[in-house]
């Protein structure tokens, strides 16, 4: 089981640290300590970057390719991500289509003529709506 759980966050690291590294600033180090499956039968992987355990990050495996988003504590999403993707943080999908037009930028109507599939848009619209979530806590924690 153990090797399973180790072979299963090597074999997801790369798409994990691609989503962070594109997504977020300052990204130096990511460190995978653990698996679990969830009530609903999703697992997810969970760790820490550059080397702070208070920066955490869970990274459910949400697609037919593994990780997509990387959900991430508040700390980590508040100090580190770039500002342009603070409301549209870019899927691991995403990511590598854009990487497949050789480094060519796509702009915002080439994204919306982009055909996804449904588990794609319910992974955004869920990584969204918590976006939206932490943010409300946040401002009503400091009211």
């Amino acid at each position: 089981m153990k090797h399973q759980k180790q072979e299963l966050m090597q074999e997801q690291k790369p798409r994990i640290e691609k989503y962070l590294n594109y997504n977020f600033n300052n990204i130096k180090s990511v460190t995978l300590t653990d698996t679990y499956t969830n009530p609903t039968g999703v697992t997810h992987i969970k760790g820490y970057v550059n080397g702070d355990e208070k920066l955490t990050i869970d990274a459910p495996l949400s697609s037919k390719h593994g990780v997509e988003v990387v959900d991430t504590s508040d700390e980590l999403f508040d100090d580190y991500l770039k500002e342009k993707y603070r409301f549209n943080v870019r899927s691991v999908s995403d990511i590598e289509a854009e990487e497949k037009e050789n480094g060519k930028e796509t702009s915002s109507t080439d994204e919306s003529k982009k055909e996804r599939s449904v588990a794609e848009i319910i992974v955004e619209m869920k990584a969204f709506e918590e976006n939206i979530f932490k943010n409300s806590n946040r401002r009503n924690n400091d009211s």
